[in-house]
């Protein structure tokens, strides 16, 4: 049975509803990209606009995933120019190199006493899911639908750290993306999710937990690529990106959200 649970603000878990929803509907078509927030469009083409309007229209946010930085520009203009407000990130990206930091992190670095591990999966309890969900949200992160976490919809998962009195401490996540029939992006799984409660900082936790996660879904559903979006001038996330083995690529994502659908204008942090 798919686990459909939804966190955040009223206004965010509408959001989300409405994206699982438009996946159903999408799931096939191997233009669209989804990883557990909104249904996007990969690239821009000569015949993509309509369908991003149709998108933005019944979620209230939509995206670009994979667009050339050379275009970024040029693509994003006309996006403003049709009223969107747009939200830019990097992306950052690596395969082997990835897979190779990730296990030198996780041989390296031990998780603090009294901070247990544990994964999101079908078999997780509801307050494990909850619990991830508070550390994302307290750190600006909006999570990804359970079914997403779970790995119950699509290739994926979720991992979250509590401390001795059972609270959550850190998270971390990834899924697949883009369809996997896409001949660019198809063996690509999106990873992030990052997320450290301000008590347990400067413990390393995001940096374990992120490659753990990034092992997981290497080693359970055979990922070898993965992504994921950072706003320039975020260097805490950019650091922890290059520790783990990815690097900036010449390709951006842009992120459109009706402020009205929700306040403030962003997706998530």
């Amino acid at each position: 049975m798919v686990n459909d649970r939804f966190f955040g603000t009223e206004s965010q878990q509408s959001l989300l509803r409405r994206g699982r929803s438009i996946y159903d509907l999408f799931a096939g078509d191997v233009r669209v990209s989804y990883h557990g927030r909104t249904v996007g469009l990969l690239r821009p083409s000569a015949e993509s606009g309509p369908l991003l309007d149709r998108l933005f229209a019944l979620q209230g946010a939509s995206t670009y995933a994979d667009v050339p930085a050379e275009d970024a520009d040029i693509v994003q203009s006309e996006l403003e120019a049709r009223g969107y407000s747009i939200t830019r990130y990097q992306c950052w990206s690596g395969g082997d190199t990835v897979i190779k930091a990730a296990r030198n992190i996780v041989a390296t670095y031990a998780l603090p006493k009294g901070i247990t591990a544990h994964w999101i999966d079908a078999d997780a309890p509801d307050l494990h899911l909850e619990r991830l969900a508070d550390v994302a949200l307290c750190c600006g992160v909006l999570p990804l639908a359970g079914s997403v976490l779970r790995g119950q919809l699509k290739p994926g998962l979720g991992i979250v750290a509590l401390d001795e009195h059972g609270q959550a401490a850190s998270c971390a996540a990834a899924s697949s993306f883009a369809h996997p029939d896409d001949t660019i992006r198809g063996s690509e799984a999106w990873w992030g999710m990052l997320a450290t409660h301000k008590q347990h900082r400067g413990k390393k936790l995001a940096l374990i937990l992120g490659a753990m996660a990034l092992l997981k879904m290497h080693e359970r559903f055979g990922f070898q690529q993965f992504m994921t979006g950072v706003q320039p001038g975020n260097t805490a996330s950019e650091a922890v990106c290059a520790k783990t083995g990815l690097s900036p690529q010449p390709r951006i994502i842009l992120t459109a959200v009706d402020a009205e659908a929700l306040p403030g204008g962003k997706l998530t942090s």
